[in-house]
């Protein structure tokens, strides 16, 4: 398997070595009809190709490949294994025990590029970054969706998964992804996935968007010059201008219900408490708010349920949004589509009965940081507060073990990059009140979760239960106005017959 001539001087027009190319197995190869079905066409090897090929090697063996065609088209094998371009370099010693740091770039020329300078510890991801967005979030030319990813075929990070015993060894990560819009979300989700205390970000010389453009213009030296001086990501602690990498701005993402959008817009990272009356529909309502989130936007959910039984009420109220919502009818298909859908998006994190452990916030801490690297969860969503096991430390009053508590969450959230959402029910004192009257600051312990939520809500039935379907969503704090939203009420009404709560539906109350 050859690189063509033409091929050879377009590498070489980039600056990446056409040796290094070959022992990497780049080739050049055409469309031939496939030995086992001739109307299906292959790319196989051709001295004179038009069609450079990326072999994805896993121990020498080729699971995958990436070809670019001419006019800059880009496909992928079909049926190939998500995997790590040069992954099989995981395995080296010297990136296990911290010698050297693994790099991560956007495209297979970026580490080609770091190769010919003389660095192979580099891998490229499969799949490039997310789609451009313009300046209100929408996605640039991805017309009819709001989809970074397509939402029934999301294994755009499935590489991570299928190479997580060796990327877990890593010591350093190296994030190079282009400086752009698509490139910063690339490295935010790569951060988010595989924890940003082993991450570090370099910084482009001026006029300069990647590692391949960096070793034209500069040379050999500046590229590698990329890795000594990166530079870790934030954690906590006080920085200088030039320790933060460059963010995108707060990006937010509808609700489901319009009426609720003009007042609440989730986005990550994110600490979100909704509260409310007993048995008016807080729990209803937020399993249908994340349930629209992974209908509307492709978010996998984590549900944390210590309460109500997940099977089959949980999984009732996910199945009846997403049937209602997107499907005409309730038929047996539409069953098998609403349990597909569930069992892609949802992942569920509750107690096992035969375990003799305390199931306290740092357990579930550490099972929604697996449902994050395993399952990529952007929501987390605990329900109720009271029935975890919390455990105060000696002499930690029930105020302060709050406060402590919440900030492990908000830290969790930032972290990873995900909605946290939590449930908790009001003191007693507030169940002789209206709903509209009911806020943060009457959850019960503390009023650190007034304090300290970046969103708050509360759920409320208007008028007489069992009569009335009008319910009041009470949106109590957001902390980035206008971006998420504001202070304010909207109506939604409860559709007993489909168990939805919906706009606009007369209840003749």
């Amino acid at each position: 398997m050859t690189i063509s001539i033409k091929h050879q001087e377009w590498l070489e027009a980039r600056g990446i070595s056409v040796e290094v190319a070959t022992n990497m197995g780049l080739y050049s190869g055409k469309r031939v009809p496939s030995g086992d079905d001739p109307g299906v066409k292959i790319v196989a090897p051709s001295e004179d190709g038009s069609i450079l090929v990326y072999p994805y090697l896993e121990y020498g063996e080729e699971l995958n490949a990436k070809y670019r065609g001419p006019g800059k088209r880009f496909w992928q094998k079909a049926g190939g294994k998500k995997l790590l371009w040069n992954r099989d370099v995981l395995a080296d010693p010297s990136l296990h025990d911290g010698s050297h740091p693994l790099v991560i770039t956007e495209g297979e020329n970026d580490a080609l590029a770091l190769i010919t300078a003389g660095y192979p510890f580099v891998v490229s991801v499969p799949d490039g970054a997310p789609p451009a967005r313009d300046a209100k979030g929408k996605l640039i030319d991805v017309p009819d969706t709001t989809y970074d990813i397509d939402p029934d075929n999301d294994d755009k990070y499935a590489f991570l998964l299928n190479d997580w015993e060796l990327l877990s060894k890593v010591k350093s990560i190296v994030i190079a992804s282009d400086a752009d819009e698509p490139g910063m979300r690339l490295a935010k989700e790569l951060v988010r996935r595989l924890d940003r205390v082993r991450c570090k970000f370099v910084s482009y010389p001026e006029g300069c968007k990647d590692i391949n453009e960096v070793l034209v213009a500069h040379g050999p030296k500046a590229a590698l010059d990329l890795i000594v001086t990166a530079k870790p990501y934030p954690v906590s602690g006080v920085y200088s201008f030039s320790d933060l990498p460059d963010e995108a701005p707060i990006s937010t993402v509808t609700t489901g219900w319009p009426g609720v959008d003009q007042y609440l817009m989730p986005y990550t990272p994110c600490f979100m408490v909704v509260t409310g009356l007993p048995n008016h529909g807080k729990s209803t309502w937020t399993v249908q708010l994340v349930t629209q989130l992974a209908m509307w936007h492709g978010w996998n959910i984590g549900i944390a349920s210590f309460e109500m039984r997940i099977k089959p009420y949980v999984t009732n109220q996910i199945r009846n949004t997403f049937i209602c919502r997107r499907l005409a009818a309730a038929t047996p298909d539409a069953r098998l589509a609403s349990d597909a859908f569930i069992e892609r998006r949802f992942c569920f994190i509750a107690p096992d009965p035969e375990e003799d452990i305390s199931h306290d916030l740092d357990w579930l801490l550490d099972r929604l940081a697996t449902a994050v690297i395993r399952h990529g969860m952007r929501v987390a969503l605990i329900d109720p507060w009271n029935e975890i096991d919390h455990r105060r430390e000696r002499d930690e009053t029930l105020t302060e073990y709050v406060g402590r508590a919440i900030r492990k969450l908000k830290i969790f959230a930032k972290r990873y990059d995900v909605m946290v959402i939590v449930v908790a029910h009001p003191d007693k004192s507030a169940r002789n009140r209206s709903p509209e009257d009911i806020g943060l600051s009457d959850i019960s312990d503390s009023a650190h979760w007034s304090n300290k939520a970046d969103i708050g809500v509360t759920i409320g039935r208007i008028g007489e239960l069992g009569i009335s379907s009008s319910t009041g969503i009470y949106v109590t704090k957001v902390r980035y106005q206008p971006e998420a939203g504001g202070i304010g009420e909207a109506v939604l009404q409860y559709d007993a017959e489909k168990r939805l709560f919906v706009e606009g539906l007369n209840n003749g109350a």
